[in-house]
């Protein structure tokens, strides 16, 4: 009888951490991100504008907002 109420116990404490538990530390940056919040357009615009310039798939695969710059070929 005991044994099953600290196994309940336990069950309710891990529920109660997994409810309550922020997303403050998001490993995605756009997670906290609000539906209302400012977009930046003219660097989305920028990144589409290369996406649609690009000679090829290859060059266009990590792109956007915070994408590092691709090493040069050779």
């Amino acid at each position: 009888m005991i044994a099953s109420l600290v196994i309940l116990g336990l069950l309710l404490l891990g529920l109660a951490w997994l409810f309550l538990s922020g997303r403050d530390d998001a490993p995605e940056p756009t997670a906290g991100r609000r539906p209302d919040d400012d977009i930046d357009r003219t660097t989305l615009e920028q990144a589409e504008r290369e996406v649609r310039e690009a000679p090829d798939d290859e060059s266009v695969r990590d792109w956007g907002p915070g994408a590092s710059p691709r090493p040069p070929l050779g």
